[in-house]
């Protein structure tokens, strides 16, 4: 096992764990998510009634994928990188131009979108490039698995809360 296989491997378990968490999210709050569609996107509201859980689905069978590991795995990071980069795009075109923008990432549904989330994505979007470069056919056993979902559950952790944990840091700075 070398270390970028296993920095891959902690990427992958990441990158399933947050898309896992903005479904549940996105669903426990379902109606705020599709209100936020139409308002801050200028979705249609049928339309937002009908993309909301659209998109939920979309990230948990994505998340199904990459867990699901192997080739399956490697297209649901690819298709994972491909709904980041569109998403981020989207998300931080209308942050520009409009200045307020609400995303409901993770179900918070009150908090507009902020530099830091559009910089977490970045790093989201860098962090799967990465995985993708250094993934390869490298077999894990079961106690190095589950330590890569360890980390990449506290990565993921980091990741939901980092809007929070950088105006925290920039506070105590």
């Amino acid at each position: 096992m070398s270390a970028p296989a296993y920095l891959a491997e902690i990427i992958r378990y990441f990158t399933a764990f947050l898309l896992a968490c903005a479904a549940f999210g996105k669903l426990r709050t379902l109606a705020a998510f599709s209100h936020n569609l139409a308002e801050s996107f200028g979705v249609p509201r049928r339309a937002a009634a009908v993309v909301a859980p659209a998109v939920v689905a979309l990230e948990a069978l994505l998340a199904a994928l990459i867990l699901a590991g192997g080739a399956v795995g490697r297209l649901g990071m690819g298709a994972a990188l491909v709904l980041f980069v569109a998403l981020t795009a989207l998300v931080g075109y209308r942050y520009v131009v409009e200045g307020s923008v609400k995303c409901s990432c993770f179900g918070e549904s009150e908090r507009p979108v902020s530099g830091y989330d559009l910089l977490r994505n970045g790093l989201v979007i860098a962090s799967i490039g990465v995985c993708l470069a250094f993934s390869g056919g490298a077999a894990f056993g079961r106690k190095d698995s589950v330590l890569a979902a360890a980390l990449a559950l506290i990565a993921t952790i980091g990741a939901i809360g980092f809007h929070d944990l950088a105006r925290a840091l920039k506070r105590s700075a």
